[in-house]
């Protein structure tokens, strides 16, 4: 469950005030800018930014709601504060930052996350974007403490960014001392983990109080540089878990193919339970057990119950099947099912059996969470090891670039002639052999194999680690009948015949096919120290066909920037079209939104096309 910002009229000025409604998978609603009251005067409401990565400000804002935009010095000033208070939460935002330009989040505004321009830089510290800024002595005047982020996931300047936080508050005993530290247990930058269960030892520097308190507000930096923010969302925690009373087992003894050949008969034992566990003296294997009790629950609201298991296992709650009989491994991800649930007593059932694998022991996890509560187990803790240490199997390019040939997901589909490549610079991308398509690109640490090698490869897919960039798939080049004919999703072999890659003295691929009479090699360069990779189509037209084109880019929408330079996405990403393109660029509308092609005809400029992606 979501707990989503309305921003309305404020109660004190100078803040931004937020409230919030308990109702779940809505979506953040920014009106206009009369919704925020008195908010400083530098803040200002949008419906778009534009910007440009070698800019030091954003280029325009365009009317509208959705977006605030806060200027650079000397005109920004206050920083935004939220008038309601927050102990344990996940927040979720998205922000934007141009050139050089450094601001910051602080949770209770107490503990910051650094926002910055920190793009490309190769060793980030508690200063970059990511880090949990470091706390200030001020007698010695230096800083202490701090925790740079372990990667540097940042994108480059003027595209939009996500920052998806949980923070655990301090706590305190009735006399009002604290006994453990506030600690973010998890941060993620652009969809990569940056730090996981780091304690704050006290306030970061220039927070906005020195003590420590169980609650405290939200606070966005506005002092120092120019920033965006958009689509903020959040959910406090606190409330305990529902507990089950009554608890009960009945035991089965044998081999059950199905629920139903045991659930009507006769059990073998029955008894009373404080917590749920797999282990009550029957052996590992052939038993069938039901588990039967009441949940109480206190707050109305969607709860949300997840099973991780070694067998088979089900759940009922207040009578309804809401997670269906299934069978788990130690690796499978938790099933799991959501039902609303009033104040007061709720049936609860869980079924679960196992008959097979006599080698591995079983596992039972269950676990709930609804409105103010965070995922928390109804399971013993023996019955369930949530973390089971496995060592990764981490591919990493060192001194030159590392091809990888595996499956890799690509909108939800399996590409199965994939492969990887990876630059010691940190920039990587997949490539569809199959399609001569560009799939995704990411920045940051490499890939995870491990699912190519553990239980016996069965996914064989290549995981990577960075901060990502999906693309649209489907072939760079292809034939059109007419101009305004659709891009195709796929060619047939018939069409398209795949001759391989052959590597440079770097060590980088060329990827080649013969596609429609033409002769095609398809080349891709890290550029200013991987900051950007630079692709280079080059191509023969010995039958100087005049119907052949080559799409640059697909996506919802695009924006020109500069000469040349696209703002994708509304910021997602750039491209950058170098001069001297064959043909004419040409942007047309899609049933999808938009796209970028260049002419390939036989009279065009050259026979080769180079563009960059930047992100």
């Amino acid at each position: 469950m979501l707990i989503f910002v309305y921003v309305r009229k404020l109660l004190l000025p100078l803040l931004l005030v937020v409230s919030c409604r308990l109702s779940a998978q809505e979506v953040i609603v920014f009106d206009d800018l009369t919704d925020f009251g008195d908010i400083p005067s530098t803040w200002k409401e949008v419906g778009e930014v534009l910007a440009d990565w070698e800019q030091a400000d954003f280029l325009s804002t365009l009317p509208g709601s959705g977006i605030l935009v806060n200027p650079p010095k000397p005109d920004n000033g206050p920083h935004l504060v939220s008038d309601f208070v927050h102990g344990d939460l996940t927040l979720e935002l998205e922000f934007m930052v141009p050139k050089g330009s450094n601001s910051g989040v602080y949770l209770q505004g107490r503990y910051e996350i650094q926002i910055f321009d920190s793009w490309g830089k190769a060793h980030p510290t508690s200063g970059d974007a990511g880090g949990i800024y470091q706390r200030w002595n001020d007698e010695k005047k230096q800083g202490f403490e701090g925790k740079a982020p372990r990667t540097n996931a940042t994108r480059a300047p003027g595209l939009w960014q996500r920052l998806k936080i949980d923070f655990e508050a301090p706590r305190f005993d009735a006399a009002g001392n604290k006994v453990s530290n506030a600690k973010f247990n998890q941060v993620f930058l652009n969809g990569v983990l940056v730090h996981e269960n780091v304690e704050v030892t006290g306030p970061t520097r220039s927070a906005m109080f020195e003590d420590e308190q169980p609650l405290g507000p939200l606070m966005i930096q506005g002092d120092h540089g120019p920033v965006a923010i958009r689509n903020i969302r959040y959910q406090p925690f606190g409330q305990p878990a529902p507990e089950i009373r009554d608890l009960t087992y009945a035991y089965y003894k044998g081999k059950f193919p199905s629920e139903a050949d045991f659930k009507e008969g006769d059990p073998e034992e029955r008894g009373d339970l404080q917590k749920i566990t797999w282990d009550l003296g029957h052996g590992v294997l052939d038993f069938a057990y039901v588990y039967s009790g009441t949940l109480e629950i206190e707050k109305a609201g969607d709860y949300t119950f997840s099973l991780a298991a070694f067998g088979k296992t089900s759940l009922y709650i207040d009578g309804e099947n809401i997670i269906a009989d299934g069978t788990q491994f130690p690796a499978d991800s938790p099933r799991s099912g959501t039902r609303y649930l009033p104040v007061g007593p709720v049936s609860f059932t869980l079924v679960f059996y196992k008959n097979n694998y006599p080698g591995r022991s079983p596992q039972l996890g269950v676990f709930v969470e609804g409105p103010g509560i965070r995922k928390s187990p109804l399971h013993e803790a023996n019955s369930y090891v949530e973390h089971l240490i496995q060592k990764p199997v981490y591919l990493e390019p060192a001194q030159e670039p590392l091809l990888t040939r595996g499956f890799f997901e690509h909108g939800g589909e399996k590409k199965t002639h994939t492969v990887a490549v990876g630059e010691p610079s940190g920039i990587s991308y997949a490539y569809d052999l199959e399609q001569g398509a560009l799939l995704s690109l990411w920045r940051g640490e490499y890939l995870d194999a491990s699912p190519m090698w553990r239980q016996r490869g069965q996914s064989q897919l290549m995981l990577p680690l960075g901060a990502m960039v999906n693309l649209a798939a489907g072939p760079a080049i292809a034939a059109l009948p007419a101009a305004d004919s659709p891009w195709p999703d796929s060619l047939g072999s018939d069409q398209l015949r795949i001759q391989g890659y052959a590597l440079n003295r770097d060590r980088r691929p060329t990827f080649k096919y013969l596609l429609e009479g033409l002769a095609v090699e398809d080349f891709f360069e890290p550029e200013l120290d991987g900051k950007l990779l630079t692709r280079t189509i080059r191509y023969s037209n010995p039958e100087k066909r005049s119907d052949l084109w080559a799409r640059i880019v697909a996506a919802g929408t695009l924006a020109e920037v500069g000469e040349g330079l696209y703002s994708v996405n509304q910021g997602q990403f750039y491209l950058h079209v170098a001069k001297g393109s064959p043909g004419k660029v040409v942007l047309r509308e899609t049933e999808s939104g938009q796209e970028l092609l260049v002419s390939l005809a036989a009279d065009a400029n050259s026979n080769s096309l180079v563009y960059s992606y930047i992100w």
